[in-house]
């Protein structure tokens, strides 16, 4: 049997849109009626619940038409995670582990003092770029020089961290050419990598053995490195 809920408030409408056909950017509160039918959800043929972050199952309802399912509950069966960032009234979806509230992105506890050629790309300012057709976000990018200088960046870690983690490419729609890139903890090289012209993006981990000062070098200038994801522990 059908059932209808009078009342229903646009507050919580916002809070589970997902159907990815328009956007709802009004804030005040209004009164909607919204249909629940049974709607039954199934992944690869098998028949799913739907739940918030307690545990709770949601049913998703049809509102003007369109079916609304629950963000968190639909992400997580497609296997991504999902943050709310109340301050910003923001749902962030990733889709890789670990969930970031459990992670400490190096770009949020040492923004770099210095650097060269170098672009930033944060989550909470909503900018991201691309890598093997993928989007990264809570990194930088060393880009082209056309004078020969080379692009570099340097962070001051206060001996805090033992390694970093990111994932490194040629950036989409860049120039791509092999590249060579040095990380320098202290002054001493600790690591070298080689990113071929026609390799794919990449996770890596570099250590760097809770040293104060970590410079990271592109010896070669042509094209854009993108580094993404960067966490620190």
């Amino acid at each position: 049997m059908n059932k209808r809920l009078q009342g229903f408030v646009a507050g919580v409408l916002c809070c589970v849109l997902f159907a990815g056909i328009g956007v709802y950017a009004k804030s005040k509160t209004e009164m909607i009626e919204v249909l629940y039918n049974n709607i039954k959800i199934y992944k690869d043929n098998v028949l799913c619940e739907l739940k918030d972050a307690n545990g709770t199952v949601i049913e998703p309802f049809i509102y003007n038409g369109t079916t609304y399912l629950p963000v968190r509950g639909t992400a997580n069966l497609a296997g991504m995670e999902v943050t709310w960032d109340g301050a910003t009234q923001s749902v962030y979806l990733w889709d890789c582990l670990p969930n970031p509230i459990d992670v400490t992105y190096l770009m949020d506890v040492c923004p770099p003092y210095e650097t060269k050629y170098y672009q930033e790309y944060l989550l909470q300012d909503g900018k991201s770029f691309e890598m093997s057709g993928k989007k990264y976000s809570n990194g930088f990018i060393l880009g082209r020089d056309t004078f020969g200088a080379e692009p570099y960046t340097i962070f001051n870690l206060n001996s805090k961290y033992s390694e970093i983690t990111f994932t490194i490419g040629h950036v989409d729609g860049s120039y791509m050419t092999d590249q060579e890139v040095l990380f320098f903890v202290d002054g001493k090289l600790v690591k070298t990598m080689e990113i071929g012209a026609s390799d794919l993006a990449k996770q890596v981990s570099i250590p760097v053995e809770y040293g104060l000062q970590l410079k990271i070098l592109r010896s070669e200038s042509s094209g854009d490195l993108g580094f993404g994801n960067i966490t620190v522990k």
